[in-house]
């Protein structure tokens, strides 16, 4: 198993926030149309606080002239979703049975796009949560060139468990990767999938699926499987300083940001804190 590098605690204790390297990232941000209310803001926040230089900003979605016509109106580059694997997200035929019996095709389907590495032409892409608001600089890769991991406190087992079913280690680190955004460099994701083939024999994406837990609604994450497999050296962690809103809550850019930089790094308004009459 690989050796984990726990860089959040030393870097705390310095108190600063790496040196960014100067390096141009693609923008990665799977989407659907009720995505559309929020995302200008997480594109705002990208666009204001991301300490590198931005190539394109990708936007993946199923075919839909409302996603394309913002696409041109925010300078994204639409992509479309069945393009990128040759299939789309009902292919995959992820259910989960009573009584927690839920299609979760979709929620698989736009891991597997991030895994995939094959949206854009940058060496790194960033992928960022569509309701996931940056509100200071953040620092995605190092001068020396370390990727930074954003950690969280969550502990979910089902998905360290699927990580030793699928890689044969069971994940040590202190931090969770999940905190709504990772960069990827394309390179690891291309040893990262070599590697799930030659301890499966199947092609990655059908081995990811293949090993989900069907009794679990969330069974996967593509955040911790490759945040734990980017080796050690290559990567330092720093706490996750995120707020979830009602979108009760919902301003301008400007005024969230002057409201709770003071407190948070970013904050993120997520579906099930819309009230019941505004959910889509």
């Amino acid at each position: 198993m690989r050796k984990l590098l726990y860089g959040c605690e030393l870097l705390r204790c310095a108190g600063r926030m790496p040196r960014p390297a100067e390096v141009p990232i693609d923008v990665l941000m799977p989407v659907c149309e009720k995505d559309l209310e929020i995302l200008p803001l997480a594109l705002e926040g990208v666009r204001r606080q991301v300490s590198h230089p931005i190539a394109a900003i990708y936007i993946v979605a199923a075919p839909s002239p409302v996603v394309e016509a913002f696409c041109r109106a925010h300078d994204c580059r639409f992509v479309d979703e069945r393009s990128v694997l040759g299939y789309d997200a009902a292919s995959l035929g992820v259910k989960i049975p009573p009584p927690n019996g839920r299609d979760r095709s979709g929620w698989i389907f736009q891991q597997l796009l991030k895994l995939s590495g094959r949206v854009g032409e940058s060496d790194f892409f960033l992928t960022i949560d569509s309701d996931h608001l940056l509100l200071r600089p953040h620092t995605f890769l190092t001068r020396d060139g370390r990727t930074v991991f954003y950690g969280s406190r969550e502990y979910h087992r089902p998905y360290y468990d699927n990580i030793e079913r699928l890689m044969g280690f069971r994940p040590a680190s202190r931090l969770s990767y999940v905190a709504h955004k990772m960069l990827f460099s394309r390179r690891e994701l291309a040893a990262l999938r070599s590697e799930i083939e030659r301890r499966t024999g199947l092609p990655w994406d059908r081995a990811i699926v293949e090993s989900l837990d069907r009794t679990q609604i969330s069974g996967f994450s593509e955040f911790e499987l490759y945040g734990n497999f980017v080796p050690a050296a290559e990567k330092v962690q720093l706490p996750w300083r995120a707020h979830s809103l009602p979108h009760e809550e919902l301003a301008d850019y400007e005024t969230l940001r002057r409201r709770y930089r003071r407190y948070y790094a970013a904050i993120t308004f997520p579906d099930y804190r819309k009230a019941r009459g505004r959910r889509k």
